[in-house]
């Protein structure tokens, strides 16, 4: 049986004089050692208040938290012991004065590691970050991916039992970031390390982890990973769109902007073949081909279709034959825009948010 992290039973949290009230409610949350978690969420979801409390940073106000097996609040010492297992590399990460060698060595420091072994943690730390030979350049001549991988290298230095990951790849270009998730996974692959990380990025939640947590207002929420797209919003003030590939839009109802992140139902899908006439005119109509089909029960079919996008519909078999759906057959899908569910959306910046 695998060990257990973190295992949390009826937690609530609350920022106490905060003029925007917000609490964080979870009833059940188990994390598997080893494992990768992504939280995923709008701005306000409460993904870096959770990261917070499994850092340790912050205490539930109700509810039972446990840290691979034991209460990290049942005396100061067991807390800071927890602390130094559990690391947070935070969104914007802080970097001291002095060198990238003097930033790595920090944590080390703290922990009265012995200094003969800082330089071949820190070297080791910076090749996985691909900033190999920095070790005496200035701290305050980084641009702002190496200072995030300085960040996560400092993390890594550690060899922490779980690292928790603020958004790592947000403000980064998707170069970069796809490095960072390469560097990440393997960390947790090799070393065992379980890693807990928030992202608006629906897709990379689904490259990169085991689970996804998905969080609105401060509480899981239940959502499919069929149909979901996401993109950052325009609108004309009655509907709005995403591309979630340049070109390709995705029309909904109500007036939206900021990043979203929308789910169609397969069952509110219509399916014809290409050339349909009955297919029509309108917004939401895509073209592609049938690359799986697959019985569901209930005289139900589940069809895969691929083109710009990939959608999966659900198909009345009748209506199957009737349309002459097979595969590699060209068709078109289609779907109004009151069949779009946004289920998160990223506001402008406002202040005291707690995300």
């Amino acid at each position: 049986m695998r060990e257990t992290a973190y295992a949390l039973e009826r937690i609530r949290f609350a920022y106490s004089g905060s003029p925007a009230p917000f609490q964080l409610e979870l009833d059940v949350l188990r994390i598997s050692a080893g494992d990768m978690l992504a939280l995923v969420g709008p701005n306000g979801a409460g993904k870096t208040t959770l990261l917070l409390l499994l850092a340790l940073l912050a205490r539930p106000s109700q509810g039972r938290l446990e840290f691979f097996g034991e209460d990290p609040w049942a005396g100061e010492e067991k807390a800071v012991r927890a602390r130094r297992e559990a690391v947070l590399v935070t969104h914007h990460p802080y970097l001291f004065k002095g060198t990238v060698f003097d930033n790595i060595a920090f944590g080390l420091k703290v922990r009265r590691m012995p200094e003969a072994e800082w330089p071949p943690r820190i070297k080791e730390a910076l090749s996985l970050v691909e900033l190999s030979g920095l070790e005496k350049k200035s701290a305050s001549g980084l641009s702002a991916g190496q200072a995030q991988r300085v960040a996560l290298a400092r993390a890594l230095a550690l060899r922490p039992r779980v690292l928790l990951l603020d958004e790592p790849t947000a403000n980064i270009e998707a170069g970069l970031a796809l490095r960072i998730e390469a560097i990440v996974h393997e960390i947790c692959r090799k070393a065992a390390t379980t890693v807990v990380f928030s992202t608006h990025n629906f897709s990379q939640a689904s490259r990169l982890g085991d689970e996804i947590l998905y969080l609105s207002e401060g509480r899981r929420v239940p959502f499919s990973h069929e149909n979901c797209f996401s993109g950052t919003a325009e609108t004309d003030g009655r509907r709005s769109w995403i591309e979630p590939r340049p070109g390709i839009r995705i029309i909904f109802e109500g007036a939206r902007t900021g990043h979203v992140t929308c789910v169609i139902n397969p069952e509110k899908i219509r399916l014809f073949a290409a050339g349909d006439p009955a297919a029509g005119d309108g917004p939401n109509i895509f073209a592609g081909s049938v690359t799986r089909l697959e019985m569901t029960g209930a005289d139900l079919a589940l069809v895969r279709v691929s083109g710009g996008l990939t959608f999966r519909v659900t198909v009345p078999l009748p209506e199957i034959e009737a349309r002459g759906v097979s595969l590699s057959r060209p068709v078109l899908v289609r779907f109004g825009p009151e069949a779009v569910e946004i289920i998160g959306s990223e506001p402008e910046p406002r202040e005291n948010t707690h995300d």
